[in-house]
């Protein structure tokens, strides 16, 4: 479900989805949130502006007529879209890239879709941005959204407003804006307090494929004919004036690699991870007085090397405000935990009494969260760190709350190698008051269970598609996986890589550190449905440097050479910059293959019969090397076929760990009934 309570723009974005959801699956769907938004900024306009006698009001409405009797409405809303965007007041400048419909198979999911629309309410009694914002939280969610960039979720977004306070007639900057919910945020905030017109948004994304989606999301929250370039760090710091930015505000891609950067204010980050690239970009880009909040990965407050001396001459100068520890689970389809970091340029950015401090909030323990559902930060939540934020920067109070937040002097900072992680500073032990109510725990049980049958009942669903697919046949390439691996390169321009990890004598067991390293990954830290975080080994981020050819990237596959072959998994965004450890290969697949699928290929019992004959070794200890893997048959069907059995087999990977993770709180609560039975 998009949302639980009886909100109408929930019960309508949960409508428009239940219209085209049949319609994902066995086909290519990249443009489809695109039309989807169109469509959102056409009907609305219609409702607002339009008048009967108005031509691209006449072809919407013969649109609708059409999709309600079941035909495709396709031509007469790309007619109805042409004729809008020549009237005044349309948000959006007419271009060939508005245009929507160009697939195949568009018009049966449109037909669904735009009949669904006009069955209201329509968007006087509803908020389209709401209904919009929505939308985006379900393909997340479904890992329907263009790749690249994440998708912001909207309580993240608007601490990052809050934090950062735009004002009227402001300059607001996101140099990587993804599908543009950060942008949105503040134009909502603007909105809020006055009008959102005044001000001037500027928006780059780093993928390609989020241009149009970004500047769809941005004219329908009310900002008149956005624009949205692609672009990079490096460029943007080439070709562009610096220094004229009120507000930055930023979610970017982590950790990724960087070409042609060239800093002129700190220490040129690792050219593994462009962290400390968007960093500097937002501290940059800003004028004299102006506030920047940009999301990191959590060790960027730690990591060392160049980052650790780029970090140093950033408190040195002034740069760092605050920085903000949010919870893991915030993000769909990831569990990994982020930062926020808050940036200031020039006196003006930072108040008078705390010329020479930073403040550290650790805020890991609020959100809600439901199962397998990315946690949720409340308006409590946001009101909450915001709220610290603002103490510490208006007033002379006392702003420290113990394991909350405190204002760490310079000194301090510096005592700590620059070390900005809150939980360095902000530790505290669990008092014998804080003991599990086990009626909680048994109610919290009871819900999960409820919520686990729910998705049984999806998963039953994505059997019966998957069954279609076979009844229709699939065709398949026979290929080597060395031929599959052959040529071409990843979606993000990377090459492809088939590769064993590094020997043992690149990390011996002295290199490994305790705390506060980069996770090496062994046959032992896979499982068959991912990684194991539990015990996983790590080593410096120097060291890690020095084996760059071995660094994980998003999309990767990771095998097991050894021990229970065929065991692999996918790397996400929580494992980019992560190792390939002694005893695995590193898979980067072209972009003619998808990874779930091929992970899946290599779990499945065929792929596992062939490696083992292939194997070498003892029957406790089998082994496979890098020319036996090239040589594996792979069973190779088109991409959409791909992209849809990866889904799925990602689906029950989902639900196993849920299960899991049921069997665990299981035995904890019957561990806590039976001490509680005994001490009675």
């Amino acid at each position: 479900m998009i949302a639980e309570a009886a909100d109408p723009a929930a019960e309508v974005a949960e409508r428009l989805w239940r219209a085209y959801a049949p319609y994902r699956r066995g086909r290519g769907t990249a443009g489809d949130l695109d039309a989807m938004l169109a469509i959102l900024v056409l009907a609305a306009f219609a409702e607002a502006e339009g008048r009967p006698e108005g031509d691209f009001v006449k072809r919407w409405k013969r649109a609708s007529a059409e999709a309600a009797a079941g035909f495709s409405p396709v031509t007469d809303l790309r007619g109805a879209l042409q004729e809008a965007a020549r009237h005044p007041g349309f948000p959006l400048l007419w271009s060939a890239d508005l245009d929507l419909g160009s697939g195949p198979d568009d018009g049966a999911w449109m037909t669904a879709f735009v009949a669904e629309l006009d069955r209201g309410p329509g968007f006087r009694e509803v908020a389209v941005a709401d209904v919009c914002e929505l939308l985006l939280q379900r393909h997340a969610t479904e890992g329907a959204l263009p790749g690249g960039e994440f998708y912001t979720p909207r309580g993240v977004a608007d601490l990052l407003v809050d934090l950062v306070d735009p004002r009227s007639g402001d300059r607001i900057m996101d140099p990587a804006c993804g599908v543009g919910s950060v942008l949105a945020a503040a134009a909502r905030h603007l909105a809020e307090r006055g009008s959102v017109g005044d001000n001037s948004f500027e928006a780059y994304a780093v993928d390609r494929s989020n241009v149009r989606p970004a500047m769809l999301n941005l004219a329908l929250h009310g900002v008149s004919v956005p624009q949205v370039e692609l672009a990079d760090p490096a460029t943007l710091l080439r070709d562009r004036n610096l220094g004229r930015v009120d507000r930055v505000l930023s979610n970017p891609p982590f950790n990724q690699q960087i070409d042609g950067w060239g800093s002129r204010q700190f220490v040129a980050p690792p050219e593994s991870s462009a962290n400390f690239a968007w960093l500097q970009l937002a501290w940059s880009q800003l004028r004299e007085g102006g506030i920047a909040a940009v999301v990191m990965p959590a060790r960027a407050a730690w990591a060392g090397g160049a980052e650790a001396r780029i970090r140093r001459e950033m408190v040195a100068l002034g740069a760092v405000l605050a920085v903000i520890a949010l919870p893991a689970h915030l993000f769909a389809g990831t569990n990994i935990a982020v930062h926020v970091w808050v940036l200031g340029r020039g006196r003006r950015s930072r108040p008078a009494h705390r010329s020479d401090s930073v403040i550290l909030v650790d805020a890991r323990s609020v959100g809600g969260r439901s199962s397998e559902r990315p946690r949720v930060l409340s308006g409590v939540d946001i009101d909450r760190i915001a709220d610290r934020f603002r103490l510490w920067f208006g007033t002379s109070e006392e702003v420290d709350e113990p394991g909350f937040s405190r204002s760490i002097p310079y000194a301090e900072l510096i005592e700590n190698a620059g070390n900005l992680d809150p939980r360095t500073y902000l530790r505290t032990e669990s008092g014998p008051g804080e003991a599990a109510d086990l009626s909680a725990m048994l109610a919290d049980f009871e819900r999960r269970n409820r919520e686990t049958s729910e998705l049984g009942a999806e998963l039953a669903q994505i059997v019966g598609a998957q069954d279609q697919l076979v009844q229709d046949g699939i065709r398949c390439q026979n290929l080597l996986l060395k031929d599959v691996m052959s040529g071409g390169a990843t979606a993000g321009g990377r090459p492809v890589r088939l590769l064993a990890g590094p020997s043992g004598s690149l990390v011996r067991a002295r290199d490994y550190v305790e705390a506060g390293g980069v996770p090496v990954v062994m046959p032992k830290d896979i499982s068959g449905i991912g990684f194991i975080e539990d015990g996983i080994k790590c080593i410096s981020e120097q060291h890690a440097e020095r084996l760059d050819r071995f660094r994980l990237n998003r999309g990767d596959i990771v095998v097991a050479r050894r021990g229970d072959l065929g065991r692999c998994a996918v790397v996400g965004e929580e494992q980019q910059g992560w190792v390939c450890g002694t005893g695995c290969f590193v898979i980067t697949p072209p972009s003619t293959v998808d990874s779930h699928y091929l992970a899946a290929f290599l779990r499945s019992p065929g792929a596992r019969e062939w490696l083992d004959t292939h194997s070498t070794g003892s029957l406790a200890l089998r082994t496979i090397s890098l020319e036996v893997l090239g040589m594996l048959p792979v069973a190779l069907p088109d991409l959409d076929t791909q992209r849809s059995i990866g889904e799925a087999m990602t689906s029950f990977d989902a639900h196993e760990r849920r299960l899991l993770e049921q069997l665990a709180t299981t035995r904890d609560i019957r561990s806590k009934a039976l001490n509680s039975l005994l001490r009675r």
